[in-house]
């Protein structure tokens, strides 16, 4: 018996491969592959909300697109001087369908009250890759990164309508800003005073808000370097 268990064992053994043995086996083959491959699958997710009005909160400045097109982009643009206003801006975005109403400059609250940097409401995907195509001709003066709409929504915009008055001295009051502003159209109520740090030191600022940009840049025109309870006032046009 023992003779005739090895003969079987090695005829077992040396048993050829055959192929018709692996055809048959091969649908087995794929449905076990298939059952190991669902046991790890995830369960379909559910479809995507609908798409908010034009007016619903964005998710990191990108709107989702509604059934009109695409939805906005906010950038963050640099690379600008202290005087840069928002038609310079334009210029720089030529052909990206930004309008001034589009652009917000944000202030640093130190030193002169430089802007920081200038963000930017895209009404579109391409519009913002155009801005990017038209800053790369520019050479490296100028940046554009991709900003969100938390930091573009609290940005008071100027629109260049504000004036700040620099260096007023400690003493001066309400009353000698409108002295100072005399033959100027401004509005009297809008006056703040501010105290930001310069070198180390705190500096006054006024603010006046002023019924146009025309009568903004004439107070500018006309004040700038005047003298305010015998200091010299520097005044900024705020974009």
């Amino acid at each position: 018996m023992s003779i005739i268990r090895s003969a079987i064992k090695s005829s077992l053994c040396l048993r050829p491969f055959d192929p018709a043995i692996s055809r048959s086996s091969l649908p087995f083959l794929q449905e076990w592959r298939k059952c190991l491959s669902t046991a790890t699958e995830q369960p379909p997710s559910s479809p995507l909300p609908p798409p908010p009005s034009p007016g619903g909160s964005p998710i990191d400045g990108l709107n989702r697109p509604s059934g009109s097109g695409e939805g906005r982009l906010y950038g963050k643009f640099s690379g600008f001087s202290k005087h840069t206003l928002k038609t310079d801006v334009m210029n720089v975005l030529e052909g990206c369908n930004v309008t001034p109403e589009d652009l917000r400059f944000s202030y640093m609250r130190t030193g002169n009250l430089n802007p920081a940097a200038v963000y930017v409401q895209f009404p579109s995907r391409s519009s913002y890759d155009n801005a990017m195509r038209a800053i790369a001709k520019k050479g490296r003066l100028y940046r554009l990164e991709r900003a969100t709409h938390s930091q573009w929504d609290p940005i008071v915009p100027y629109d260049g309508k504000v004036v700040a008055l620099h260096g007023i001295p400690p003493n001066a009051i309400i009353d000698d800003i409108d002295r100072f502003l005399s033959g100027c159209l401004y509005h009297p109520g809008s006056i703040q005073f501010l105290t930001i740090q310069a070198l180390g030191y705190p500096k006054r600022v006024a603010l006046v808000r002023f019924t146009s940009q025309t009568q903004a840049m004439n107070a500018y025109i006309t004040k700038n370097r005047n003298f305010l309870l015998n200091q010299r006032i520097a005044l900024q046009v705020l974009q």
